[in-house]
């Protein structure tokens, strides 16, 4: 094995100094672009030349970026943060930087209490109580999040973009925290948004014969039926039971959602358009997998009034009735994208279902569940807003729409769970709290975790403040003996009640880095001996 490839062990001190120089490499490179006067990361691309370098003000990109350190000894500590980074990018899609500038603090301030002879053990568990303090006094200081002008500067403390944060503070007062909410680039300078009522799936009509506009290349039919299954149809006579049944109901266009339909029953269906009888159009049953399109199938019946018809349950379309088609008051399709508004489903078996999503949303950690509840909720809230991010170059339009992203994630995550003030500020207010539990403690490892903590609360304000141009030990000194809710306005200098100022922060997104920085910190602390390789196995999946 060549000597590259073959492993090295630290052992203490040098295990834990070599990990925290990668921590801190790490750490200080997403840093600066913490607060309202952010500054970016250059990162060119490992394609070499030619390629346009990355302008990068989210911290878990940046972290995704960084897969290797030259330094061997110091790369676990990197990766190490890097993991603990991206993993939150994933579930909450910001408060990484403000989890990264935490973890330092406590790892930093631990390891002097290690050195000095703590259990790692038992420190690590008080590091995670005093977590769980910090959490409760941020939850006593959440307040609501509502009404535009609330909701747009919350979206400006997400990132220092006045033009994007004034236009999402509109679409989240349209939509709210479970609208549907679609981000494309814009070939132009501007953001802009646009509107679109009812629910909209991604999935073109069948045919180009059913176009009711050939240049725009679009179907749309005014109060129709719907046929929901996801049964193939090559026997053309399967649909006349829901073309009876949907003229029975006085009904002059019908929608057919199915899994396939053969060229004598698009022919059917054509016939009937052209004879003025009854217009329809077609689109398959929305998603890929099969527990996609029964979730969707579902949740347009209950949507409209419909029954769905599976294959996994024996139905037949031969055996449709009046009672099984679903309506709507409009429905439309592209080439693209199909949509229905007005459904004319029952609205407490609505109200019922938006009930259940929410419930599992909240019940569930995994971020691509919660997505994909999210786009369901979002599609039952009857409406949908498209906002178009543009910038002068390619990269700036890159930059814009990746911070769109991750604000319209956090305001999602505010206007369910609220806000808290901002700057770092609604750290420094659990200090009282944690000075009273070191004063009401009797053991050494908790009253460490408290001093750890008491430094630890201090370190995302004073970032902020040194991003913003302003000397660490100024900064320091200001935030002495704040009252609660207040902090330093960096752009004025001025000490102000965050709140007041409408400078805001999303209390689901810091007590999820509040927790994630303490539990990476305090486990981190546990690690006794290092295994390295002068040359790793490349991975950008942590």
């Amino acid at each position: 094995m060549s000597s590259r490839y073959r492993p090295s062990i630290l052992f203490q001190p040098a295990a834990h100094l070599h990990f925290q120089r990668g921590a801190r490499r790490m750490v200080a490179a997403l840093r600066p672009t913490l607060g309202p006067l952010p500054r970016r990361v250059l990162v060119m691309p490992e394609r070499g030349v030619g390629h346009a370098p990355e302008l990068l003000d989210s911290g878990g990109l940046i972290a995704r970026r960084m897969v290797q350190l030259a330094d061997a000894r110091a790369d676990p500590g990197a990766m190490y943060v890097r993991h603990m980074v991206w993993r939150l990018h994933e579930e909450v899609g910001d408060g990484t930087v403000t989890a990264a500038v935490l973890f330092e603090e406590l790892f930093d301030q631990g390891l002097r209490f290690v050195v000095a002879g703590c259990d790692p053990g038992r420190l690590r568990s008080q590091l995670v109580a005093g977590a769980e303090l910090v959490c409760a006094e941020l939850a006593r200081q959440t307040t609501p999040l509502a009404g535009l002008a609330q909701i747009a500067r919350a979206a400006e403390s997400v990132g220092a973009d006045t033009e994007l944060a004034t236009l999402l503070g509109e679409v989240f007062d349209i939509i709210g925290a479970d609208g549907q909410l679609d981000i494309r680039p814009y070939q132009r300078p501007g953001v802009s948004r646009e509107y679109v009522e009812g629910m909209v799936y991604a999935g073109g009509v069948l045919s180009r014969l059913m176009y009711t506009d050939a240049v725009r290349q679009r179907v749309e039919l005014e109060h129709a039926a719907l046929l929901l299954s996801d049964l193939a149809v090559d026997d053309p006579r399967d649909l006349v039971p829901a073309m009876e049944a949907a003229l029975a109901l006085g009904m002059r266009a019908l929608v057919v959602i199915v899994d396939h339909l053969s060229d004598a029953a698009l022919g059917l269906l054509d016939v009937n358009r052209r004879a003025g009888t009854l217009h329809t159009f077609a689109v398959r049953p929305p998603g890929l997998a099969p527990a996609e399109q029964v979730a969707a199938l579902d949740d347009i019946a209950i949507l409209t009034g419909g029954r769905p018809l599976y294959r996994t349950a024996g139905a037949s379309l031969r055996a449709v009735t009046a009672a099984d088609l679903g309506q709507a008051r409009r429905a439309w399709a592209d080439t693209a994208h199909f949509g229905l508004a007005g459904g004319k489903g029952d609205p407490r078996a609505l109200r019922a279902r938006i009930a259940m999503l929410r419930r599992a949303y909240a019940a569930t950690t995994d971020a691509a569940a919660q997505q994909r509840l999210q786009q369901r909720l979002g599609r039952l809230m009857g409406g949908m807003a498209t906002v178009l991010v543009g910038g002068a170059t390619e990269t700036e339009i890159a930059l814009r729409k990746g911070l769109a992203q991750r604000t319209a994630g956090t305001l999602r995550g505010a206007l369910r769970t609220g806000v808290l003030p901002g700057g770092g500020s609604a750290l420094l207010a659990c200090r009282p709290a944690m000075r009273a539990a070191r004063r009401s403690s009797r053991l050494r490892d908790e009253r460490a975790a408290c001093d750890i903590w008491l430094h630890a609360l201090e370190a995302p304000a004073r970032a902020i403040a040194v991003n913003a141009g302003y000397d660490p030990g100024t900064a320091t000194g200001r935030y002495a003996d704040l009252p609660p809710g207040h902090g330093l306005e960096v752009q004025s200098g001025r000490i102000l009640d965050m709140a007041r100022a409408g400078i805001l922060d999303s209390a689901a997104v810091m007590a999820a880095a509040v927790r994630t920085a303490a539990h990476a910190a305090a486990l981190a602390l546990t690690i006794n001996a290092q295994v390295y390789r002068a040359m790793p196995e490349t991975s950008i999946e942590p």
